[in-house]
């Protein structure tokens, strides 16, 4: 069940205010019907012209019975939101941690976005529920059964008659919220998240869709999820259009066969006075199992988006993919080897390496070159545990990296992206995210080597200045190079460069291609590159295509080859002596 198994596991020792919250929503709501009673028998005793004194006396068991009602129900509610907020903190804490936790490969195959929307909004939904619902909802599942106690209590036969109504409303509740219709509230906020994700990429799109006069075509992407969207509603809502009828006509029955019983039962008595005072009774109860069937529709509603909504959280955070883990400590010999391996990416069929071996030499220099998605970048996610490989195996020194504990991995393997990311702090703690221990000597050595000298100097706070929104900007050129100083004050054995030149001007490209050069020294190093002449002077190049190994062997070699390398370096020395 949600609640036994589910939310209330992350509540702690809190768990216990829910519980009790609950149960003084109950007693809450059965005490609420204490002034309704009284109210009957003040208005049978003024009928009877009974004494004031005892009409009174109702009237004064109906006011405190109300005021023990709201107090119940304000602590019941003050003890669900301290159970709740300490749920969605916990719910919170336990999806970062399990995200931290994560490989790379997690966050390459979802938006960061689309991860923080899932947690920040299913947390939301999941706190509401726990606050006000589910004390609504136990309170709920009650009321009815001790509505109809009351009913039987007072007249048998007209207590039939409101349960007839009742049954006929829990009947077209499971035909809305059952079968097929029980899995429609994932769906509707699937496609909720679908039609943001596609709003939002619309709308970061605009400048470029306005540029190349794309507007029509980008918005029938985003047009096709909102008409998909109402389809999905329009269907749903189609669905419970009979139910709902019904539900709705048993609501609005109880007076009109009260009224038809009430008849007969005054052509089948003497004691006319009696069936009258109840029918009284059973009109002013009637209302509330109205009010109440209503509530338990809306709450079970909200039942629904509370377990969809934690699903969401922990098919994130629970994600079988990325389970295993090694415990093994690093080993003492860095060479890599590739095996025989195969990989595809989770969810999809085509193989993206298919039976590729090849070694790493311990400090050595092997870069890997290739065209664009021959499987060049996926290598090197291998070696950072990213993803895990479908066969064969990956080693470094004489151990699989499955033994190996990835926290470990991480600490003894640098990598240099692409897209090099900066944190919105001083340059100088940028650098330090290799190693914060490092001293200011190491630093400054760090610059040196991956010649930042001239990106320091020319802001006046240097190492202090701060990067981003509040500070200052660097050139994807600058950051790399920002990224090279991280990389050498990580000091580890093993570096991983993807693509570290890419999209750099010729100036920042010479200054990357040093800082690479020197950093690399006595490592063992792994580089993926487009532009050849930064990979001449590896020890190792190989040459992938579609997946497979085509060529190995050093830049003279594979020049000496008439392979795909030879094509690929004189078609780049064809494009680098081009002019207009």
């Amino acid at each position: 069940m949600l609640i036994g198994k589910g939310l209330l596991k992350y509540s702690g020792r809190y768990k216990f205010l829910t519980i009790f919250a609950c149960i003084l929503s109950i007693i809450s709501s059965v005490m609420s019907i204490i002034p309704l009673v009284c109210i009957f028998q003040i208005i049978k005793l003024y009928i009877m012209d009974m004494s004031k004194e005892v009409i009174l006396h109702y009237g004064v068991i109906a006011i405190i019975s109300s005021l023990i009602s709201i107090i119940l129900y304000f602590i019941g509610l003050s003890m669900a939101h301290i159970s709740a907020f300490r749920v969605a903190k916990n719910l919170k804490l336990h999806a970062i941690h399990k995200l931290i936790d994560m490989p790379l490969g997690f966050f390459e195959l979802r938006a960061t976005g689309e991860l923080r929307k899932t947690i920040d909004e299913n947390t939301m939904l999941t706190e509401d529920f726990l606050a006000h619902k589910l004390p609504d909802f136990a309170a709920t599942i009650v009321m009815p059964f001790a509505i109809i106690i009351s009913f039987f209590y007072y007249d048998w036969r007209m207590g039939v008659v409101c349960f007839i109504p009742l049954v006929i409303a829990f009947i077209c509740l499971k035909l809305m919220m059952g079968g097929s219709n029980k899995t429609m509230m994932g769906r509707i906020m699937t496609m909720q998240e679908e039609m943001d994700q596609e709003a939002v990429e619309y709308v970061r799109g605009i400048p470029i869709i306005k540029v190349f006069q794309q507007t029509v075509f980008s918005f029938k992407k985003f047009h096709k999820t909102i008409i998909r969207y109402r389809d999905l509603v329009a269907g749903y809502a189609k669905s419970c259009r009979m139910p709902k009828t019904l539900f709705s006509i048993s609501l609005n029955s109880f007076f009109v066969l009260l009224i038809l019983v009430a008849a007969f039962l005054f052509h089948q008595t003497e004691n006319k006075s009696e069936v009258f005072l109840n029918l009284i009774f059973f009109i002013l109860l009637s209302p509330l199992i109205s009010t109440t069937l209503m509530r338990l529709m809306l709450t079970g509603e909200n039942l629904i988006q509370a377990k969809e909504a934690l699903s969401r959280i922990e098919n994130i955070t629970e994600d079988k993919i990325y389970e295993a883990k090694g415990l093994g400590d690093f080993p003492s010999k860095y060479n890599i080897s590739f095996d025989h391996v195969s990989f595809s990416y989770p969810e999809q069929k085509t193989k993206v390496l298919k039976n590729i071996s090849f070694s790493v030499e311990e400090n050595s220099k092997v870069a890997i070159v290739g065209l664009s998605g021959s499987g060049k970048s996926t290598v090197l996610s291998l070696i950072g545990k990213f993803f895990e490989v479908d066969s064969g195996e990956i080693k470094i020194g004489d151990k699989n990296i499955k033994e190996i504990d990835t926290k470990s991995l991480m600490e003894n393997v640098s990598f240099v992206f692409q897209e090099s990311k900066l944190f919105p702090i001083s340059l100088l703690d940028n650098i330090k995210i290799g190693r914060k221990d490092a001293t200011m000597e190491e630093v400054e050595e760090a610059i040196k080597i991956t010649q930042c000298e001239d990106i320091i100097q020319k802001f006046p706070e240097g190492l202090q200045s701060i990067y981003g929104t509040k500070g200052i900007y660097l050139s994807g050129g600058e950051r790399q190079r920002i990224a090279l100083a991280r990389a050498f004050i990580k000091d580890s054995p093993i570096i991983v460069f993807d693509e570290a030149t890419s999209g750099c001007d010729a100036e920042n490209e010479f200054y990357i291609n040093e800082g690479i050069s020197k950093i690399s020294k006595n490592k063992t190093v792994v580089l993926v590159a487009h532009r050849l002449n930064s990979v001449v002077d590896a020890d190792k190049i190989i040459v992938m295509d579609h997946g497979k190994i085509l060529e190995k062997g050093n830049h003279k070699q594979l020049l000496e080859n008439d392979g795909l390398y030879r094509k690929m370096w004189n078609q780049y020395v064809e494009s680098s002596d081009w002019r207009i």
